[in-house]
């Protein structure tokens, strides 16, 4: 009666010498969680203040997804008396051309006003700024597009801390 089960077992694992199990990668799965690419460390980063959480909205739709958050700093600047805030918009298109899309629409309406191209950085970049209250980056990067605003700049917020942040994003995208 054993001698059936060994013969079994043998030959199960004979045939499958030559075949490995691919290996579970959580960091290829962790990328794509929009809340795991910009989270509290990011926004205090870019701050420059200890954050807080005030928004985080999810939402599907036919031809893409979309992820909301925003953190505000947890006081006013003593300088300028603002508080800081940080929002970040991540989408995810069915098909890249509605990522192109989305990203030509952005660009078009406010080149005028100041957008200007970013190099070397996803598919296509943009850079955004009064010079006062707001800056913004927004990248596309295959069927991604994602945004970081820094609204109500302080004398705490960093715009070299939002590029390094950006492109840390991008990498992992």
């Amino acid at each position: 009666m054993w001698f059936p089960k060994l013969t079994i077992i043998a030959v199960l694992t004979i045939v499958n010498l030559g075949h490995t199990t691919p290996q579970f990668d959580p960091a290829k799965i962790d990328k794509l969680i929009p809340a795991k690419l910009f989270a509290r460390t990011e926004a205090t980063q870019i701050l420059g203040a200890a954050t807080h959480l005030t928004d985080s909205v999810s939402k599907k739709e036919v031809s893409s997804s979309t992820y909301l958050c925003g953190y505000k700093a947890d006081l006013a600047d003593p300088k300028t008396g603002k508080i800081g805030a940080v929002y970040f918009l991540f989408e995810d298109y069915q098909v890249i051309d509605g990522a192109i899309k989305r990203f030509s629409d952005v660009y078009l309406s406010n080149r005028t006003h100041g957008m200007v191209k970013v190099a070397n950085l996803g598919d296509e970049a943009v850079y955004h700024t009064d010079n006062q209250n707001f800056d913004l980056m927004m990248v596309r990067k295959g069927k991604y597009v994602f945004n970081i605003k820094i609204n109500s700049r302080t004398s705490t917020s960093s715009v070299s801390e939002l590029e390094k942040i950006v492109k840390k994003i991008t990498k992992k995208i």
